[in-house]
């Protein structure tokens, strides 16, 4: 009896697994069928996309001094990478635009009623540029701040431009891509920077100070960038009763 019942349990156990190996295998030729129908997973092909192997990705050359007391200097910004040499060379030639159209105040005849508040190494009035470089992972920005001096005035800012770029393809991000990126759109990108100068407003005389409404009805002068902390930053002009200033913000 007890040879009868071990016989049948040992063929229903062989049983069991025959019927696993079927199954089992009906299920992997399956998938493996499948998965030869799905187009293949393509990763991101790293290159080395640097033009000078021994440079960083962006690095400054020709520095010149224009005025050491404000603090005023040109140099050309050089982007290491083959695939960005014409838009090295459109930034080499707006930077040489601003040198070449320094104004002095010696050339200038001023009335008599101006007053001159700043006379730094005779400059009547120039435009330059201040450069901020961010990198994180395989993405490295690059921001450039315009500003105009005039000796009535000082320094003001002028306008923001930045490039994003992925140094893996070479490729640059476009605000588009920065803003699918990272799951938002510029109507919300305009909310919170509302309620970020809500929170900073102040008043003088009873008058707001920080024209909020103007400036997000009239955002034209500003670039979206990813910070060094893996953020999507904004630089924008915030426009005021007094002067305009640039204002950075995280917006994710």
């Amino acid at each position: 009896m007890k040879e009868t019942f071990k016989s049948k349990l040992g063929f229903a156990m062989f049983f069991l697994l025959i019927i696993f190996l079927i199954v089992g295998g009906f299920f992997f030729m399956k998938y493996e069928l499948r998965k030869d129908k799905e187009p293949p997973k393509t990763k991101e092909e790293k290159k080395n996309h640097k033009i000078d192997k021994n440079k960083d990705y962006i690095y400054f050359e020709n520095e010149e001094t224009i005025s050491e007391e404000a603090e005023i200097y040109y140099k050309d910004v050089i982007i290491n990478l083959n695939t960005q040499t014409v838009l090295n060379e459109t930034l080499a030639k707006e930077n040489k635009i601003y040198k070449n159209n320094i104004l002095r105040i010696s050339d200038v005849t001023i009335p008599f009623n101006e007053v001159i508040k700043y006379n730094y190494d005779n400059i009547y009035s120039l435009t330059f540029r201040l450069y901020e470089t961010y990198e994180f992972g395989k993405y490295i920005s690059l921001v450039i701040k315009d500003y105009d001096y005039s000796c009535f005035t000082s320094v003001n800012f002028n306008k923001v431009k930045a490039y994003v770029f992925n140094v893996n393809n070479g490729k640059l991000l476009s605000e588009n891509d920065l803003l699918n990126m990272y799951g938002i759109n510029m109507d919300t990108v305009k909310e919170r920077i509302k309620e970020y100068l809500l929170s900073k407003q102040t008043k003088e005389n009873g008058i707001e100070v920080i024209k909020i409404d103007e400036t997000i009805n009239d955002m034209n002068n500003y670039s979206l960038y990813i910070n060094e902390f893996g953020k999507l930053a904004i630089s924008y002009l915030v426009k005021t009763t007094q002067t305009d200033y640039n204002e950075v913000m995280e917006v994710n």
